[in-house]
């Protein structure tokens, strides 16, 4: 089962490119709602009746950024995917009333196994950020696994793009199934 919560949904209506542009310009889904609706799907899955009781997350780009800050606040998940998670590592001057805090600051109360998803020619997260975060996760002693994709930047799952990279994509999404087998199972 998959759920996708719309965080956009609390900004207006229109076309989705519009809406996106407009919470960018605002300073960004406040982490507060984002961790909301996150918390409010995992709940109503686990009601469901074909539930294996196991819930993951996952999310690209800001939704990776957004995933990994769910496992770090929220209580309950079993898994996270982070695909080329933009701002987990973010300078002092890219935060904002809405997103006060760097996720890489909450690296300590990560509850739950991580799966990094990540191309070598990325600008955001840069290589060097993605060894800022791997470092912290080893300081911490966390269960994680991260793949970097050389050949692949941002974005490399999009398909309808010229960022798409089929190989690293269908390499990295097999990963993914792999992982959220292992600790989704009932």
């Amino acid at each position: 089962m998959a759920l996708c919560p719309d965080i956009y949904c609390r900004f207006g209506h229109g076309k989705p490119d519009e809406i996106a542009l407009k919470v960018r310009n605002s300073g960004g889904v406040p982490d507060d709602s984002v961790l909301g609706d996150c918390e409010g799907a995992m709940k109503f899955l686990r009601t469901l009746p074909n539930s294996s009781g196991k819930v993951g997350v996952i999310g690209t780009c800001s939704g990776g950024r957004h995933s990994f800050l769910a496992t770090c606040r929220i209580n309950g998940l079993n898994a996270a995917v982070d695909c080329w998670g933009g701002r987990v590592v973010a300078m002092k001057q890219d935060l904002s009333a809405a997103q006060p805090v760097a996720p890489i600051d909450y690296t300590s109360s990560l509850a739950c196994p991580l799966l990094g998803i990540f191309g070598n020619d990325d600008r955001s997260p840069t290589p060097e950020q993605v060894n800022q975060l791997e470092e912290e996760l080893k300081k911490f002693g966390k269960t994680y696994q991260f793949y970097r994709y050389d050949g692949a930047g941002h974005g490399f799952w999009y398909y309808h793009g010229d960022m798409y990279r089929p190989k690293q994509a269908m390499d990295s999404w097999q990963k993914v199934l792999e992982f959220f087998d292992k600790y989704l199972q009932s």
